[in-house]
């Protein structure tokens, strides 16, 4: 009896682990979150000093991004 369990506790960790496929909602969030990943990780450079900060961080005057509001002035 335990040889039989045995068995179906590694048939069902093979089917999880390598057969089973990604539910569509799973697949969803994925690529939901990479979308979210690029928009974060995409860099500027400062209009004033060519510093390069993201653009979630960036300020933006005029179209032009800028690393703070000190650069912003300058310019």
């Amino acid at each position: 009896m335990l040889k039989l369990l045995l068995v179906i506790a590694v048939i069902a960790a093979v089917y999880f682990f390598f057969i089973k496929k990604k539910t569509p909602l799973t697949k969803e969030r994925n690529e939901h979150n990479k979308k979210e990943k690029d928009e974060d990780e995409t860099m500027v450079a400062c209009e004033t000093c060519g510093t390069y900060i993201s653009t979630k961080e960036a300020i933006v005057s005029s179209g032009k991004f800028y690393c703070s509001e000190q650069c912003r002035d300058k310019a």
